[in-house]
């Protein structure tokens, strides 16, 4: 099998951060990424209240869901995509940057943006099972429950994921939490302006070196901006992404998964919905001092 390569990372610079690849000689689309919409995009967005798409509760309904979330759960700890995540996750240089985490003496808050719809998509379900996995597996050191936030939510995806021991964010935070506590934000394909709107929140290095992201790889939306220079519509995603761009030396990053090579990945309809719930993911730390000039970094 030939690695992963990124081909386009939408045709259109307005769009979103969105990735076309190329995968075993076939294309992989991924439907987690969203089109910025006016109702959607969040780059320009404050805060504000926050109320679930409909607001009628339906038991057959989240039932029916609850046992598709079940089933992902089950799918997700069977797989040999998750081996590959723990191996990861309990890699030295992971556990390090948790105990760096940990060292203020207060747990791990954990933070998921930009799920989607539990209910329509099972990639979604995947995404979120993968959450309650990483609670899970961080144990005493993460606590609470998961914190949970997309507008798309509706009353019946809400009612099961307070089942399953999440709390719902009842603020549309437009992705600027700022980090009081060490957290975890979770953020499966978003699109880049959330990341941004994240990091700008944060912009001290006292508060950045406070949360870790595991999400979309910095590295390479880098990339494709530099690759996209020049091409019209290409200065707006500079200044959607400024501050990511910015932070980039600042950060260690790490891929989700552990593996040698993608010969090591066994060819097959499961393999390609992990592709597609979990490809170009990456843990990022941000390993700055009190001395760096933030005001020069997102210029």
């Amino acid at each position: 099998m030939t690695p992963t390569t990124a081909e386009t990372l939408n045709s259109n610079p307005n769009e979103t951060w969105t990735l076309v690849t190329r995968r075993r000689g076939k294309h992989i689309t991924n439907p987690a990424y969203r089109s910025k919409t006016p109702t959607q995009s969040s780059k320009f967005g404050t805060p504000s209240s926050w109320t679930p798409t409909d607001s009628s509760s339906d038991p057959p309904r989240e039932s029916k869901l609850l046992r598709q979330m079940q089933s992902a759960i089950r799918q997700l700890e069977t797989s040999q995509f998750v081996s590959r995540f723990l191996s990861r996750l309990r890699d030295p240089k992971i556990q390090e940057g948790f105990n760096k985490l940990l060292a203020s003496g207060s747990p791990i808050q954990i933070v998921a943006y930009g799920i989607g719809s539990i209910e329509s998509y099972k990639v979604p379900r995947l995404q979120l099972a993968l959450a309650l996995l990483l609670k899970k597996e961080l144990g005493v050191r993460a606590a609470g429950p998961i914190e949970v936030f997309d507008p798309v939510l509706s009353a019946v995806e809400c009612a099961v994921l307070e089942a399953l021991g999440c709390r719902l964010i009842v603020v549309d935070e437009c992705g600027r939490r700022e980090t009081a506590v060490p957290t975890i934000f979770y953020m499966p394909h978003c699109e880049a302006a959330l990341y941004d709107n994240l990091l700008d929140a944060n912009w001290k290095p006292m508060m950045l070196r406070k949360m870790v992201v595991l999400g979309n790889s910095f590295g390479v939306y880098e990339r494709y901006v530099s690759e996209m220079r020049g091409v019209c519509g290409s200065v707006s995603l500079e200044v959607d992404g400024r501050h990511l761009l910015g932070i980039r030396r600042y950060v260690r990053e790490m891929e989700m998964e552990e593996r040698d090579s993608d010969r090591d990945i066994k060819e097959d309809e499961e393999e390609d919905l992990f592709y597609k719930a979990f490809h170009d993911m990456s843990w990022h730390f941000f390993e700055l001092d009190d001395a760096a000039d933030m005001e020069l970094l997102c210029k």
